[in-house]
């Protein structure tokens, strides 16, 4: 239905708007160059060092000397960073005018703190600024590269081993569903952090201008994270210090944001406010469109901090969401659903002594579902639907960090949640059917009144030693425990990094993980009222990263996951994305007893903020379940994937930017109608289903683009895209709708692809000051 909507927008003459604003005339800017040299401490020149003017897109790398040049640099006063692994980054300010600059830079050896060494494989970073070997996004790549609503958990979705819709933002790790990636925010774990859950989670909660950097872990991951089977997207909102403009103003053809952020208190303390409109019901009825969707959507965030003396900080947070949507059409029943999610949370950080440090974070959270629905299902079938549900939590969590010499490090911590919830759920599908040689009515109802709640507990302890200067070795513990089952869980982990050299790293990781299943988690809707065991998972993980000449780097890695205690999932052979999927003639109850996902992942990239900017990447993979024998293929199960992004910077104010993906088509399940006549003659078209997920779809291919353009004012810049989502246009199907005739005694059965999201132009401009 979405994609429907989206239809109508294309061809609008509004689109035309960007563009008009990108060729523009601009008053002309002096340009001038930058030279310099980049050495180590002792004088040695350093070569592939990447040396970029901040806020430009202009870099250079060093060469065999420690040369280096900049060229087209917009007069006036710039920052001017070098960076290189291996040592600590170094900037200076440099004022280009139409003649020459010409610097030097000094770096010094990089100690890295033990606490900061990276242990866990599979590990990427995004919106940061410090140096990485391999897997590093800048803030400058996600906003450049081409994207659908400029949203956090849509700007990640072309790292290795992701796995991801056009409708959706719900990304597959490695085979796993979104709901087995823990999700935090400041430390906050957020529960189920989507808008428009009816449409599979189309955007996430989280404005990617929000963020200041995220970390997103896909395996091997250590034992603070806790209560999930999969990975950890760990995510720190914007700093209320960082540099650059302090207010921004966005507006974008589906959503109007506004972000601000400042200190007070001679810099003691800092804050930060942002706000997002999705407005995609008035997009649609600005350009005339009759649709049949109305999707509204808010999000709010805000941040205070406070730092009490040299040692301790405080912090107040607080975020807010909320969306509803209406659907209605003659043919199909009638949907309105609201959603909301609220968090307040405390925070405050210690430093005791000279060697221990400790955070702590207490948190409220609430959240409400509310689903009704009536209407003809499929021509001649009735349901109905009343579907409320709410989730409160509180919770607490204390970690430590101690330090006891320079080669070994403890960590520790605890955590404790209060949670209660109520089900409210009525449900029917009458539907026609053949009953003793005659048509009834067969009404199939589902009804539940729950209200179960309890707490969970967890605890973990890890050491993290230098046995020598390379080998970096953590090993912990984590046990939970969930009252409302009365089942604990321990889980060993352990992981070690070794510095083969200055530019290479091999990683390892092993563990034994664990997921309870959650409180709101019951389908009640599918006559669950009890819980399932926890489910279990034992990661493998093996990488090496190397960095390059060119400032390329290059990362490997091999991975396995082995699932059991399994519980059992309820999918729909036609359609996973029904309006209503429990009321649905073709719900099925799988339940396999085990599973497994492995696969090798490649990654190149070169992403130094430079002229050409690309990264591509190759994963092959295989994410099955084991039903009574049989391997069934998971619903993102993804044998081959291919990416490859690359983004050009002809001068400081043009990004031209391209991203193409193909993946291995996804598993489906056949559907076989038959002509059946009863003894009164009267003829019944009847279903049957093949083995589940038994086919294959066309393979998936999917090419985007953007240009984007930003203007240097007094105080700020104004920036503006043009974007081209599909830009060939493919029809990508998701699955296939069939329909019947009756020719004789023949039946004729008709499979139209219901295809994803086609050719999109979408649009944006933001004022940063």
């Amino acid at each position: 239905m979405i994609v429907r909507a989206f239809q109508h927008l294309r061809g609008t003459k509004s689109l035309l708007l960007p563009f008009l604003l990108m060729v523009a005339p601009v008053s002309a800017v002096g340009q001038g160059t930058i030279t310099g040299t980049v050495r180590e401490m002792t004088g040695a020149p350093l070569a592939g060092a990447a040396v970029a003017v901040v806020g430009t897109g202009l870099a250079a790398l060093t060469d065999a000397e420690g040369r280096f040049v900049i060229r087209s640099v917009p007069r006036g006063a710039h920052d001017v960073r070098a960076r290189i692994i291996g040592f600590a980054a170094a900037a200076q300010r440099v004022d280009a005018a139409d003649s020459t600059a010409d610097i030097e830079f000094a770096l010094e050896p990089l100690a890295v703190p033990l606490a900061e060494i990276v242990v866990s494989p599979s590990r990427y970073s995004a919106l940061t600024a410090q140096p990485a070997a391999t897997a590093t996004l800048t803030r400058e790549n996600i906003q450049t590269m081409p994207q659908l609503g400029e949203d956090v958990y849509r700007s990640i979705t072309r790292l290795p081993g992701i796995g991801a819709s056009d409708m959706s933002a719900r990304f597959w790790v490695r085979g796993g569903p979104n709901e087995e990636v823990l999700a935090r925010l400041d430390g906050v774990d957020l529960v189920e952090p989507f808008h428009l859950k009816d449409i599979d989670g189309a955007l996430s909660i989280l404005d990617v201008g929000t963020i200041g950097s995220l970390d997103l872990t896909t395996g091997g991951f250590t034992t603070e994270y806790g209560d999930r089977l999969t990975g950890v997207l760990d995510m720190h909102s914007l700093d209320g210090n960082a540099p650059g403009p302090r207010t921004s103003l966005g507006l974008s053809i589906t959503s109007v944001r506004a972000s601000a952020h400042g200190t007070f208190a001679k810099d003691a303390g800092q804050w930060l406010v942002a706000a997002r409109r999705g407005y995609l019901d008035l997009a649609l009825k600005l350009t005339g469109a009759n649709t049949d969707v109305s999707p509204v959507y808010y999000d709010v965030f805000g941040k205070v901090e406070y730092r009490v003396g040299p040692r301790h900080t405080v912090s107040l947070h607080v975020l807010q969401a909320g969306d509803a949507l209406t659907w209605s059409t003659a043919t199909d029943p009638g949907l309105r659903t609201r959603y909301g999610s609220s968090y307040a949370w405390l925070g405050w950080r210690a430093i005791v002594g000279q060697s221990v440090s400790a955070n702590l974070t207490a948190t409220l959270g609430r959240l409400t579902w509310r689903r009704l629905a009536d209407g003809v299902e499929h021509q001649s079938d009735t349901l109905h639907l009343a579907d409320v549900r709410s989730l409160d939590v509180a919770g607490l969590r204390q970690e430590w960090s101690w330090s006891m010499s320079e080669s070994a490090l403890l960590k520790w911590g605890a955590e404790v949640r209060s949670l209660g919830s109520s089900y409210d759920y009525l449900g029917w599908l009458d539907q026609n059917i053949v009953r003793n040689d005659s048509f009834v009515v067969a009404r199939d109802t589902t009804q539940a009144t729950l209200s179960p709640g309890g707490t969970t507990v967890g605890a973990w302890l890890a050491v993290r030693a230098q046995p020598w200067a390379r080998l970096t070795v953590e090993a912990g513990l984590r046990w939970d425990r969930q009252s409302y089952t009365g089942e604990h869980t321990l889980g060993p982990r352990l992981n070690a990094a070794y510095a083969l050299d200055r530019l290479t790293t091999a990683r390892a990781a092993w563990g034994i993980y664990y997921q309870a299943e959650g409180l709101q988690q019951i389908a009640v809707g599918d006559g669950q009222t009890a819980f399932y065991p926890a489910e279990r998972a034992e990661h493998r993980v093996l990488g090496l990263e190397q960095q390059l000449p060119g400032g390329v780097g290059l990362r490997l890695e091999a991975y396995e996951r082995r699932y059991s205690r399994l519980r059992p999932e309820y999918l729909n052979l036609r359609d996973n994305l029904d309006l209503v999927p429990e009321l649905q003639a073709d719900r099925v109850r799988f339940t396999p007893s085990t599973g497994r996902a492995r696969g090798v992942e490649v990654l190149l990239e070169r992403r130094l903020g430079g002229r050409f900017d690309w990264a591509a990447s190759y994963a092959l993979a295989q994410a099955v379940d084991e039903d009574q024998g049989r391997e069934v293929p998971r619903e993102r199960d993804q044998r081959h994937t291919v990416y490859l992004d690359v983004t050009y910077a002809p001068d400081a104010f043009w990004r031209l930017s391209c991203a193409w993906q193909f993946h291995s088509g996804w598993p489906y399940t056949a559907t076989t109608p038959s002509l059946d006549t009863v003894a009164t003659g009267w003829r019944v078209v009847s279903t049957a289903y093949g083995p589940i997920n038994g086919l294959r779809l066309p393979a998936y291919q999917r090419l985007d683009l953007r240009v984007s353009r930003q203007w240097p004012l007094r105080g700020g810049v104004l920036r503006a895209f043009l974007d081209l989502f599909n830009a060939l246009n493919r029809a990508n199907p998701r699955g296939y709708s069939y329909s019947y005739s009756v020719s004789g005694n023949q039946l004729v059965a008709s499979a139209s692809p219901r295809k994803q999201i086609p050719l999109l132009p979408s649009f944006g401009v933001s004022w940063e000051f």
